[in-house]
């Protein structure tokens, strides 16, 4: 009797062990994409998440940056198309971004409401042009990619853009040249 008891509380165990991970509820979470330079955490890839979500919002007519995960273009892009000086300058402009946020309305980027987040963004914008504002400096790479991955889904070259797939697609044959 005493091996089945044994048993039972190392299977128990090995369970306990097996679901312990799942329930550290830190932001050290992988990102959906794997980044080979970037060091970005869980709770970062949320908050761009959300920066992208604010800059393309979903409507009730169209998609926004949220269907098309431009969070996760933004940071492939990041990890693959810029030179290591301006991956430091987004990580570093990223902490900068939610010092600013805590600094000037007491809340996380997605605590804020929409009318705070506005008038951070609009803070941003004109802040752009000055190099040394890192934390505009990432808004600008963020609102640049999330802005790219917009414009060049399916969705907005068909709705929007009317892209035909096949130039001339309206050849009509009985009309002499």
């Amino acid at each position: 009797m005493k091996r089945r008891d044994a048993i039972k509380t190392l299977a128990i165990i090995g369970a306990g062990i097996a679901v312990l991970p799942s329930c550290n509820n830190n932001e050290s979470a992988s990102v959906a994409v794997p980044l080979k330079k970037l060091k970005i955490n869980g709770g970062d890839q949320h908050l761009i998440d959300e920066l992208s979500k604010t800059i393309i919002p979903r409507t009730k007519d169209f998609i926004g940056a949220e269907d098309l995960k431009s969070h996760e273009f933004v940071l492939k892009m990041m990890d693959d198309c810029q030179p290591p000086e301006k991956q430091q300058l987004f990580t570093d402009g990223l902490k900068a971004f939610k010092e600013v946020c805590d600094k000037k309305f007491n809340a996380s980027f997605d605590k804020m409401d929409a009318s705070q987040r506005k008038a951070l963004l609009k803070e941003m914008e004109s802040g752009i042009k000055d190099e040394k504002n890192t934390a505009a400096q990432f808004y600008a790479f963020t609102k640049r990619y999330t802005l790219q991955s917009f414009t060049g889904s399916e969705k907005y070259m068909i709705g929007i853009k009317k892209y035909k797939m096949v130039p001339g697609s309206n050849f009509k044959g009985c009309v002499k040249i």
